[in-house]
């Protein structure tokens, strides 16, 4: 196993239409398997509900399979995400942070369709039935937006931020913290991974984090090439494991581009069953 493991090209951070992505999480699978992937994890925004779509395509397509997502952490614009892989997607604990998170993406895009709405539009474009959607996020907005060309994507950010900038800071107090996120994943049974450590504009903001967590996702393609060799060595101080993401989320109708790093066997090893491989290569 350990062997065959070494060589795998994994994917373990890619998004769909249930959060802020714009391909359906069946596509996003096939997408994986065409591009030579051989273990995956779609990792919507704080839900789950692609999981079991992107899971069945997998093992129809002969990928080894992690289920997991990607946590917003408190404060929202620090982009402080957390990774959790391999964790229960029916714990209690988890799903009881995600639902307060859910609550204020919900209102958020609630409050931009309302603006959109004074402006005149949306109005023939169905926005406010993106409200029956299980997850709602300011992204699936925008995506209907751009696809109409019914404003540039700059355009469409600053209308978001007239439409949210006036919440006052209790707005996001549900967000949990690096933290709580933290050990919502451990207790779910999942290994925590800080996300693209590159975006977050903030960089001292880590320095809670990294001692929480289990790994740091180096390899992605947000990080540019100067930036590799300073995760690497940050990685190493604090003695985490490197992962490899994507962090895909097919923007504008962007092709998927499969990572070009082979995923650390000693992640692997670390995520152990938590890969769940199609059960015919089990029988084999």
């Amino acid at each position: 196993m350990a062997g065959r493991l070494s060589v795998v090209l994994a994917d373990l951070h890619m998004h769909s239409t249930v959060s802020d992505g714009w391909r359906d999480p069946d596509e996003v699978a096939h997408l994986a398997a065409d591009r030579g992937v051989r273990i995956m994890a779609l990792t919507d925004h704080d839900t789950f509900q692609g999981v079991d779509r992107a899971r069945s395509v997998a093992h129809r397509r002969g990928l080894g399979y992690v289920r997991a997502l990607e946590v917003t952490t408190y404060p929202p614009n620090q982009m402080r995400h957390v990774l959790g892989h391999g964790v229960d997607v029916k714990h209690p604990r988890l799903l009881a942070l995600l639902d307060r998170t859910q609550g204020v993406f919900r209102r958020q895009s609630e409050a931009w369709i309302a603006v959109l709405h004074e402006q005149g539009i949306g109005e023939d474009l169905q926005l406010g039935a993106l409200a029956e959607r299980p997850t709602l996020m300011p992204g699936a907005v925008l995506k209907v937006i751009l696809q109409h060309g019914v404003m540039t994507e700059k355009d469409a950010w600053e209308s978001v931020r007239r439409a949210v900038d006036f919440m006052p800071p209790e707005f996001y107090a549900p967000i949990p913290s690096p933290k709580e996120a933290v050990e919502a994943i451990h207790a779910a049974g999942g290994l925590a991974v800080h996300a693209h450590p590159g975006s977050v504009p903030d960089q001292d903001l880590m320095k809670e984090v990294l001692p929480l967590v289990d790994g740091l996702e180096v390899y992605t393609r947000r990080h540019k090439p100067e930036q590799i060799p300073v995760y690497e060595e940050l990685a190493r101080r604090h003695g985490l494991l490197m992962t490899v993401g994507s962090d895909y989320h097919g923007f504008n109708g962007d092709d998927y581009e499969a990572p070009r790093k082979l995923i650390d066997i000693r992640y692997l090893e670390k995520l152990g069953s938590r890969v769940e491989w199609p059960v015919v290569e089990k029988a084999g």
